[in-house]
């Protein structure tokens, strides 16, 4: 039995990834990007993704499979020196009966704070987009702590 994946007309991060839609990138390299949730759940979470069309972690080969989960701890250290985050969740989804709503294989990078619920667990339903210029300057306050390591 394979994996059920999110079926939906286009793939809104290809369409990221081709500047088909508008997207406020932290980074890209040649394998994978991270770019700003525009739900943002905690101020500054973040998705990683390969930049090829891969639905689910069994997809995945190990090399691009560590490629995301580096990018992942970089974007972490970040979300603390810019932010202040306290806590992370790095997490991501396979399948529709396990919570994947995009078709695309993608980490959440989603940093926590003091005084936060720990145990709770967001849904796009709950928090509203934000705007293109408070996603691209979240994405700015990333890039700057990434190359303050």
């Amino acid at each position: 039995m394979a994996i059920n994946v999110p079926e939906t007309q286009r793939c809104a991060f290809c369409d990221f990834l081709t500047d088909t839609r508008p997207c406020a990138f932290v980074i890209r390299t040649e394998s994978v990007s991270a770019f700003i949730n525009k739900r943002q759940y905690e101020r500054g979470a973040t998705l990683i993704v390969p930049n090829t069309h891969l639905a689910t972690a069994l997809d995945l080969d190990t090399d691009l499979l560590g490629a995301l989960y580096g990018q992942a701890a970089q974007i972490g250290r970040a979300l603390v020196r810019a932010f202040g985050a306290t806590g992370l969740n790095i997490f991501q989804n396979n399948g529709v009966d396990a919570g994947q709503t995009e078709p695309h294989f993608h980490v959440h990078v989603v940093p926590r704070y003091a005084g936060g619920d720990p145990r709770k667990i967001f849904s796009s339903a709950e928090v509203e987009p934000v705007g293109m210029d408070q996603q691209l300057a979240v994405a700015r306050a990333i890039r700057d702590a990434l190359s303050a390591t």
